[in-house]
């Protein structure tokens, strides 16, 4: 345990309003920790290359989170691969939005998964999946087990 305090922060307003548009996509479960097993790895990585492949980066001008479509930014790659995972079985509590900034400065979300080894992270800049500490992001917010309710 790192013994620093997770102060509950304000959910982005983006992504309650995804919620209220999208309630199934927002919900939990009483599993907030994921097994980490080769299964586990083997889909987490077949659906991180396949919706980044998918989908085409675009820029989001109006700043609306959405799920499954054909383009979008970086929040939409994370909900659609949230998406997918809950839909494969992995337990919703464990699949977090988190909102980071990249080495270069740049605001940025990705999909944390948390596990019992420790976090991954899903990123549509990265063909791989990384733990947290080998991302070199800063992560500014993350949704706990609750999606609603985010933590610095």
């Amino acid at each position: 345990m790192s013994g620093r305090i997770r102060a509950a922060v304000e959910t982005p307003a983006q992504y309650v309003a995804f919620c209220k548009s999208n309630p199934t996509e927002c919900r939990s479960s009483s599993v907030s920790v994921a097994a980490d097993t080769p299964a586990l790895r083997g889909l987490l990585s077949t659906v991180n290359s396949a919706v980044n492949s998918s989908m085409r980066a675009t820029p989001d001008s109006d700043d609306v989170w959405s799920v499954n479509v054909s383009k979008g930014d970086c929040e939409d790659f994370a909900l659609t691969k949230r998406s997918r995972l809950i839909r494969a079985g992995v337990p919703a509590g464990s699949l977090r939005m988190a909102v980071v900034i990249t080495k270069e400065g740049t605001g940025h979300a990705v999909l944390l998964v948390k596990t019992n080894k420790g976090d991954l992270v899903l990123d549509n800049l990265r063909k791989t999946i990384v733990s947290k500490e080998r991302t070199g992001y800063a992560f500014i917010k993350v949704a706990t087990a609750n999606p609603l309710r985010w933590v610095r």
